[in-house]
């Protein structure tokens, strides 16, 4: 569990079954993320493979985490991270949002405990993000956290059947640990 001012990062329960649902149904959500609108029994099943990414011990392993308010104990969207490399010691995050809280500052309150836990916990030497271009909100995001912009691709991605183009944000521990 990681906790911030207003938030805890938490792994999933089955009980966060209807505040996923409200999310993962979304087509607006899901437009940038690689999973399809899901039903309830769709989100049921991610649900339940989701409980068991709760550490970063072996490359191909991944965290996924509840954003829960601290007020009301509202799961309000999840975040994660992928251990990418060992031998790089390189892990990529992601994140998304209920529309309803969005523009609260939530998504870069959540991002920035995961990439310091990620840091401090974890032999990590590079954080990255992979998003989709057409994505503006998930850019700002990654500036307002201090990541650079290392790539730019066009059309590199065949991706819910289009081509799209990407971009790669990163940062290194020690520039992290320089930020904070």
């Amino acid at each position: 569990m990681i906790e911030t001012s207003r938030l805890i990062l938490r792994p999933f329960k089955l009980s966060d079954h209807a505040d996923m649902l409200e999310y993962q149904s979304n087509p607006d959500v899901v437009r940038y993320v690689p999973w399809p609108v899901r039903t309830p029994e769709q989100v049921q099943e991610a649900l339940e493979k989701g409980l068991s990414c709760t550490k970063l011990e072996k490359q191909g392993d991944s965290v996924l985490l509840s954003i829960e308010l601290k007020e009301n104990k509202k799961v309000v969207g999840q975040t994660n991270l992928y251990f990418i490399s060992e031998k790089n010691k390189y892990a990529e995050f992601g994140y998304v949002i209920n529309p309803a809280y969005s523009g609260n500052g939530y998504i870069t309150e959540a991002a920035k405990a995961l990439i310091t836990w990620a840091f401090q916990n974890n032999d990590l030497h590079r954080i990255a993000a992979v998003m989709d271009q057409r994505n503006p909100k998930s850019r700002a995001v990654c500036e307002r956290l201090g990541l650079r912009l290392e790539a730019s691709y066009k059309e590199d991605d065949f991706f819910k059947g289009e081509w799209t183009s990407t971009w790669i944000f990163a940062i290194l521990k020690r520039e992290w640990e320089a930020l904070s």
